[in-house]
């Protein structure tokens, strides 16, 4: 169940993301959902279950983006590695440390799917508007990050069942 959670954790992501640049037309400024639940699965999940369910999530976003199949899957998987292993090393809780990982998670994003894009697509188109995207999505994905983390573990703990504990 908590595979099945992450994972329509991240489509519905997708689908809100998708919405908000379709219907508003805020291309620059909608919120990049997806790395939003794949720094969440970064700090919550461990190192094989949260790369499948990252990848998972990428090859459905690269459904939805029309690229060429495994450039999001990659860029899921990569930034799942590097959020995995700087959570793993540092705590990032509270409001400040959460927009911190956003910071990091946002900043790492748009470098790792500029570098991927420059290596698969051939015209080079995707490097200069990432360029364009850097100030809004990484606005975006700060704000995001302190706000949904407590969704998405409220999520999770309303529809995981625990083991019962005693507290004694």
């Amino acid at each position: 169940m908590s595979v099945a959670l992450a994972l329509l954790a991240g489509l519905m992501g997708l689908c809100v993301d998708l919405f908000v640049r379709e219907a508003w037309r805020l291309d620059a400024w909608s919120p990049d959902f997806m790395v939003l639940v794949i720094l969440w699965l970064g700090t919550t999940r461990t190192w094989t279950q949260g790369a499948v369910i990252a990848s998972m999530l990428g090859l459905v976003a690269d459904g939805f983006a029309g690229s060429p199949a495994g450039l999001h899957m990659l860029h899921a998987l990569l930034l799942f590695y590097l959020s995995r292993g700087l959570s793993s090393r540092v705590l990032f809780q509270g409001f400040i440390g959460r927009m911190l990982l956003g910071l990091v998670g946002g900043l790492t994003g748009l470098f790792l799917f500029a570098a991927l894009g420059k290596l698969v697509l051939p015209d080079g188109q995707v490097a200069l508007r990432l360029t364009e995207l850097v100030v809004p999505r990484i606005v975006v994905v700060v704000l995001f990050v302190p706000l949904g983390f407590p969704v998405l573990d409220r999520l999770e703990s309303t529809f995981v069942r625990q083991p019962e504990r005693d507290v004694l």
